[in-house]
């Protein structure tokens, strides 16, 4: 069984998939989870995956529903419903009604929620300066202007769609 504090392998070379810029994201993104993760002691509803941005967007847009939840954290409805279902559990989020829509539930952070929130800010800026250490400021700002244009192309659903139509 892996451990908590193993730095994850690497998916195996192969020969039909060369080294590429989209490879090397996902692999960055893998270890900078896992350098998150390895001095995160906590249990529960944290160590599921989708959690943290679950708490990071309701840090950023407090008192929202759960399908707004969903879009805009692209997760699926199941997902979120069971994270926040143990978030509220756990004391960092509450349910409240919607005072305009009495049928609408929104979703607010708590003290605790918020606590967490920033404990978890200051650990991705430890993570980002050592990520980010020996590169100059005119390769971040590289990085800063290629990386958005992948992102955005990833996320246009008619794109996607003429991709898979090719395929």
């Amino acid at each position: 069984m892996k451990q908590k504090n193993e730095i994850p392998v690497p998916p195996p070379a192969r020969k039909e998939l060369s080294d590429n810029p989209i490879k090397f994201c996902n692999e960055i993104a893998r270890l900078f989870r896992h350098r998150l993760r390895e001095n995160d002691h906590r249990e529960g509803v944290m160590s599921q995956q989708g959690a943290h941005l679950i708490l990071a967007m309701l840090a950023v847009q407090d008192g929202i529903n759960q399908l707004e939840l969903v879009r805009a954290t692209h997760l699926r409805a199941p997902t979120v419903s069971v994270i926040l279902k143990n978030m509220e559990a756990e004391g960092l989020v509450e349910r409240r009604s919607n005072p305009e829509d009495l049928r609408s539930v929104k979703v607010y952070l708590t003290q605790q929620g918020r606590l967490l929130d920033c404990e978890n800010i200051q650990r991705i800026q430890t993570i980002e300066g050592i990520a980010l250490k020996g590169l100059t400021e005119e390769e971040q700002r590289s990085l800063m202007a290629l990386l958005p244009k992948i992102r955005d192309n990833l996320l246009a659903e008619d794109a996607y769609r003429e991709g898979e139509e090719s395929v």
